[in-house]
């Protein structure tokens, strides 16, 4: 039987053998590689309703959904890696609180780190990244700017708008049939919003370079104006742990989603909409029937044409670009929640083996950091 590093990376890498075969046969008959496809930096605008799309690259685009056609959503899922929404009804994002939390002191900046030492909750930072970031999870005490009550206030009707979209997304793939369990939607679960910095002022590069990898690398030289060798803001390819993120950032963008044929789509930010791409946890919800896309056999034939993969994503900030601040709502379920059951064989006999999200959480930590082989395969 597979460990859990290796499902998890067949998990990733189903439909990109498939890529690398096309794009292999491509070079073979002189057919052109895929290229990066920067669609028009600037703030964009959204006219019309229903689907329309962010740029005009023929097939290397992203979907613009107006929110009274979101039916529409998990069919634009399975086809595109992620879409812009319209017309969403949410307040402005609160880049202010993010730019005021994440350029407090050091020291303040201190005080607001988890006790526990978590990732997701509170401030953390990785200055070799050039990054910052505070997470707010409801199921604790904010650990926010003291005596400030209107950003304690702000922050949570951002939240709690956000889960509210995305769970109506999620309703969207239950109208034929149940795919999202029903306890994704009766309460918070781990869900958490953040605020996230990309600055030249974090970098710190005496701290370790976390970055690595054809798929970073291909997206930061594109970007480079030369080799000199200075760090830029970014973070790695990856995927996100959760069932749907919904981001909204400042210019510049420098966010990258990898489409299905191996194309690098730019995603920049466009006024009135925000950007929801999928996370790890949808191909268990939408792969075919009674197949799970952990199987080790089974794999491949579980991830079809109506599967929703993760998001396969990352950010460069160009060079002397300035800052970048975003917003990301991560929608999750509960620690416990069984994502998968399947019968598998254990000292000769046959026996039910469940896969909760904690431990999937727990086993990706152990996949080569966050990178998504999604997206590295390339």
């Amino acid at each position: 039987m597979f460990s859990i590093k290796r499902r998890v990376e067949q998990l990733f890498l189903n439909d990109y053998t498939k890529a690398q075969k096309r794009h292999a046969e491509a070079e073979g008959s002189g057919a052109q590689e895929p290229t990066l496809c920067i669609p028009p930096q600037g703030n964009s605008t959204v006219t019309g309703v229903g689907v329309s799309t962010a740029s005009d690259l023929g097939d290397a685009r992203l979907p613009v959904v107006d929110y009274n056609n979101i039916s529409q959503i998990p069919n634009i899922l399975t086809k595109f890696p992620a879409i812009y929404l319209a017309n969403h009804g949410l307040p402005p994002a609160p880049f202010e609180y993010a730019r005021t939390l994440l350029t407090l002191p050091e020291s303040a900046k201190a005080k607001l780190r988890d006790p526990k030492k978590s990732t997701v909750c509170g401030y953390n930072n990785a200055k070799a990244s050039g990054r910052e970031w505070w997470d707010y999870n409801p199921s604790q005490d904010i650990l926010g700017p003291p005596n400030n009550e209107e950003f304690k206030e702000y922050t949570t009707k951002f939240f709690n708008k956000s889960i509210e979209i995305l769970h109506n997304i999620c309703r969207q793939f239950n109208l034929k049939e149940q795919l999202i369990p029903q306890e994704v939607f009766d309460e918070a679960g781990f869900s958490t919003m953040r605020y996230l910095r990309y600055s030249p002022d974090v970098i710190d590069e005496g701290t370790e370079n976390e970055t690595s990898g054809v798929a970073y690398n291909s997206v930061l030289n594109s970007r480079r104006d030369g080799d000199d060798g200075e760090a830029l803001p970014h973070i790695e390819a990856h995927t996100d742990l959760d069932i749907l993120t919904l981001i909204t950032a400042t210019e510049p963008s420098g966010l990258y989603v990898w489409n299905r044929r191996g194309q690098v789509v730019s995603a920049p930010p466009i006024d009135g909409t925000v950007l929801v791409m999928a996370g790890d946890l949808m191909p268990f919800f939408t792969s075919k029937p009674g197949m799970s896309p952990l199987e080790q056999h089974e794999g491949v034939e579980a991830i079809g044409e109506e599967t929703v993969l993760p998001t396969a994503h990352t950010v460069v900030v160009p060079r002397n670009a300035g800052e970048r601040y975003s917003v990301a709502v991560f929608l999750r379920p509960r620690r416990d929640m069984v994502l998968d059951k399947r019968v598998v064989a254990r000292g000769g006999k046959e026996v039910n083996e469940e896969t909760a999200f904690w431990w999937l959480a727990t086993e990706k930590l152990h996949v080569e950091g966050r990178k998504c082989f999604l997206a590295t395969a390339l």
